[in-house]
C-alpha cells in the first residue's frame, strides 16, 4: 500500500483493514493482524499501527482481547457501511458535484460512465472466475 500525503497514515491503515471487513474477507469473530505484523508490513512504526487498532475499538469495529489480539467485532460491517455512507453524503458527493459544474458534466454522462465502469467491473469479475 503506498501511503498519501494528505491524511494520517493510521487512518489510511484503517481504511485498509475496513476495505477487507466490507469485502467480506474478515468477517466478524476474524483475528486481525498483530501490530508487528502490520508495522513490518507498512513500515511504520509498531505504534501507528497501536494508534490504528485503538481508534477501531473507539469506533467499535474491533474489540480486543487481552494478550491474544484484536478481532472484527460483531456488527463491524454494519458499523463501517453506515459510517462511509455518511462520509460519502456529506464530504465526497458535494466535492463530485462541485467538480461535475465546474467541468460542465452532466448526470447523464456520469451516468453512462458509471454504467461503463461496472460493465467493465463485472467483465473483470467474470474473467478473474474462469
Amino acid at each position: 500500500m503506498k501511503f498519501s500525503d494528505n491524511k494520517p497514515v493510521f487512518l489510511q491503515i484503517k481504511v485498509w483493514i475496513e476495505d477487507h471487513i466490507l469485502r467480506g474477507e474478515w468477517s466478524a469473530g476474524t483475528q486481525l493482524p498483530s501490530v508487528r505484523e502490520l508495522s513490518v508490513r507498512f513500515g511504520v512504526n509498531a505504534n501507528t499501527v497501536v494508534r490504528t487498532y485503538e481508534r477501531m475499538l473507539f469506533d467499535g469495529s474491533v474489540r480486543s482481547v487481552r494478550g491474544v489480539g484484536f478481532f472484527v467485532a460483531d456488527d463491524a460491517r454494519d458499523m463501517v457501511v453506515a459510517r462511509r455512507r455518511e462520509e460519502f453524503y456529506s464530504e465526497t458527493l458535494p466535492a463530485f458535484v462541485e467538480q461535475m459544474e465546474l467541468l460542465g458534466v452532466g448526470m447523464q454522462e456520469v451516468t453512462r460512465a458509471y454504467d461503463e465502469n461496472m460493465k467493465n467491473r463485472n467483465n473483470d469479475d467474470t474473467k478473474d472466475k474462469q
